[in-house]
């Protein structure tokens, strides 16, 4: 079986290096993928269509698609950027059973089971290696659509746009059944060996007859009949049944047997929504979505594509008429382009400008609690819609506001969390406060998340609070500060969540109001709260130089690109005025003793301003380590003397001896715990621990707005 005499001669390879994480357990290495592009990448690197083919296609997409491919039709290559990847487990260059090991033997039965997710995760890869940077259109027929719904559900935010033509969100009972009818018959034929056949000893009968069963659902009875009726050739054999040898036996000669079992296997495991109900599933895909229903298909009925398209919340329904059932998208492509364009073509609806006020919402989203978020641009505030957008976060919210330093939309209707951060990046005009103002004068409950580090935002915190609007905040300035409103609102439980803004949000200011409330009383603090000094501290008593420790810092995203402001120790110091208030201690940050870890000259690049600390802190690391000391960035509270930040030298086997990297460690001494003392300690530093701090916070915050009993969060790495 000559397979590669099928793959076209522009095809080309990528194999990742990384292996790729099977759904079913395990890893695939040298995972290669075949794929060919047309067109050219524009500067933004975002004109993409990404084009998933069905069960035995190949990245031919010119070829195979001709109806919809070429210059004025929606695939063309003077336009966009076109990408077809032969997907993993097929035959056409991408690793699947047919590719041969270095003994030039088929993989076989070695080839894993996969699944559609996988297929997609396969491609996303292909794409970060391209830097594809943003999808205009991620279109598919048939497998190819259940493909489109992964990279809906992977890629919220770079997929702008969906076209789903003749598929569905799970393979249908039918379709199911007629499926596992040709796997039996391929594996019932004695060449099958359990999928380690020899190359040229083929189970084709078997695979011949399950192409003729699939071809079946493919056509419709009425082009059969039109085409055929009962006509017989001389010898007696009826013309649809030598049709249908034809079909099986010209699929025998390019595809590969093991390779139709592994896809049709996929095929039948995908179910969009994963054992959950079917419209929360689809609701999650938040990307306008085109829904081509063929009129005569026997395989996916219209019917099908009519409830995917109700259950997509940006769902738009087209029907095509074709003779030709399943298979009109190919035969009848000419008169698919144009609604499939008019859809890529239509501009996208963007929400308003900042509004004067929140209309009153009816439907589904009525009972969401309207939510803004300030910061949404930057590193957390991008990693917080991600994970909002994650399908196995469900939270009653509408995100019915976006701002950043530079603009602003307000979206009474609300905003997709996958594409919020795009849309405001692209966007002129508006500001933050206005939104904030829109907030308060709206309906309550109501919820604020600041991301930012704006002390132009915070100053808003009290004002919100006292308005009844939830906050929920990795932004310490208003808590270290010395609003006596902010201070009293926290104390009489309004709805506010900051744990994010000390340790990341390890549990150290909810067990400070536990001891709290038990009567206990702290007595004596000592903690490591920077991940980023932490890290530094790390790496230069290991042997690093100052410059290379912060430069680490900077690139791994726990430092500012000028890490001045890290060094003095600020950041450290609001958080030890947090902690104290959370214990009942009137702190205020200004009046905390801090002694800076260095400080730098202003003046230049921090590099150069940080080459004339390298030899008197090499000397302080050596004479700590021959002491067997260790350098910490420490905040301490003590009843005797009070507060105070800076660098220390603790004993070998100090509590704050042992942290390293990015780790915080927080030491409490109450009247209760005195000997051993309460020890937290864990990551304090990262965007993605940041953002997850600040989404159980929004739990949090909607628990104590009564909206729901009961709420799950399942964040998986």
């Amino acid at each position: 079986m000559a397979i590669a005499a099928h793959c076209p001669p522009a095809l080309r390879s990528f194999t990742p290096s990384q292996a790729l994480p099977l759904d079913g357990g395990g890893d695939l290495p040298n995972a290669t993928i075949a794929f060919q592009t047309w067109g050219t990448l524009n500067a933004a690197r975002d004109n993409v269509i990404w084009v998933c083919h069905a069960l035995t296609a190949s990245s031919d997409v010119e070829t195979w698609w001709r109806g919809l491919f070429g210059r004025g039709r929606t695939l063309d290559p003077e336009r966009y950027f076109i990408v077809c990847a032969n997907t993993l487990g097929s035959c056409y260059g991408s690793l699947g059973p047919a590719t041969l090991d270095d003994n030039r033997e088929r993989l076989g039965s070695r080839f894993p089971a996969i699944s559609v997710a996988d297929i997609v995760r396969h491609q996303r890869l292909l794409a970060d290696a391209l830097d594809v940077r943003g999808i205009e259109l991620v279109i598919g027929a048939s497998m190819g659509g259940f493909q489109v719904l992964e990279w809906a559900r992977q890629e919220p935010t770079r997929v702008k746009r969906l076209a789903l033509i003749a598929t569905s969100w799970r393979q249908p009972p039918q379709a199911l059944a007629q499926a596992r009818l040709q796997l039996e018959f391929i594996r019932r034929d004695p060449n099958w060996r359990g999928g380690d056949f020899a190359s040229d000893a083929a189970p084709s009968e078997g695979l011949a007859l399950a192409r003729q069963l699939g071809h079946l659902t493919y056509r419709s009875a009425q082009e059969l009949d039109e085409r055929f009726a009962r006509t017989q050739r001389e010898d007696g054999h009826f013309q649809v049944l030598s049709y249908l040898d034809h079909q099986g036996q010209k699929l025998v000669r390019r595809f590969d047997a093991g390779a139709y079992v592994r896809l049709t296997e996929a095929m039948n495991a995908f179910d969009f929504a994963q054992g959950q109900d079917v419209d929360a599933a689809l609701a999650r895909v938040q990307q306008p979505a085109l829904v081509v229903a063929l009129d005569s298909d026997q395989l996916y009925y219209p019917s099908e594509q009519a409830r995917l398209a109700r259950g997509l919340p940006n769902g738009k329904l087209a029907t095509l008429d074709t003779l030709y059932g399943h298979d009109g998208f190919l035969v009848d492509a000419a008169k698919l382009d144009p609604i499939v364009q008019g859809f890529l073509l239509a501009p996208v609806a963007t929400a308003e400008a900042v509004p004067t006020r929140w209309v009153k919402r009816s439907g589904p989203s009525a009972s969401r609690v309207p939510l803004v978020l300030i910061g949404a641009t930057g590193r957390v505030g991008r990693e917080l819609l991600a994970l909002l957008a994650r399908p196995e976060v469900q939270l009653p919210i509408q995100l019915v506001g976006v701002a950043s330093s530079r603009a602003a939309i307000g979206a009474p209707d609300g905003l997709p969390f996958g594409l919020a951060a795009e849309r405001l990046a692209a966007h002129a005009g508006g500001h933050g406060q206005a939104l904030i103002e829109t907030l308060i004068g709206g309906a309550r409950p109501a919820i604020l998340v600041d991301c930012t580090a704006s002390e132009a935002i915070a100053a808003n915190t009290a004002r919100l609070l006292q308005a009844g609007i939830a906050v929920v905040t990795p932004n310490k300035i208003a808590f270290a500060g010395d609003d006596a409103r902010l201070r009293d609102a926290i104390e009489h439980g309004a709805p506010v969540g900051y744990s994010a803004t000390v340790g990341a949000g390890l549990p150290v200011i909810s067990t400070l109001k536990r001891l709290r409330a038990a009567g206990d009383r702290v007595l004596a603090i000592e903690a490591g709260l920077s991940g980023t000094l932490g890290y530094v501290l790390t790496r230069t008593q290991d042997g690093a130089s100052l410059r290379q420790a912060l430069a680490e810092a900077v690139q791994q995203g726990l430092a500012e690109p000028d890490p001045r402001a890290d060094l003095g120790g600020d950041d450290v110091r609001r958080k030890l005025a947090i902690l104290l208030r959370a214990a009942g201690l009137d702190a205020e940050a200004g009046r905390i003793v801090l002694s800076p870890l260095l400080a730098l000259d202003p003046g230049g690049h921090w590099q150069d301003a940080i080459d004339a600390h390298e030899a008197a802190w090499r000397a302080r690391s050596e004479a700590a380590a021959a002491a067997g000391k260790r350098l910490v960035f420490r905040a301490r509270y003590t009843l005797e003397s009070g507060a105070s930040v800076g660098l220390a030298e603790v004993d070998a086997d100090d509590p704050l001896a042992a942290a390293r990297g990015t780790e915080n460690r927080i030491v409490l001494r109450t009247e209760i715990h005195r000997d051993p003392p309460i020890v937290i300690s864990g990551a304090g530093a990262g965007v993605r621990i940041t953002a997850a701090a600040v989404l159980a916070d929004i739990e949090q915050v909607l628990r104590q707005l009564s909206v729901v009993p009961q709420i799950q969060l399942r964040l998986t790495a």
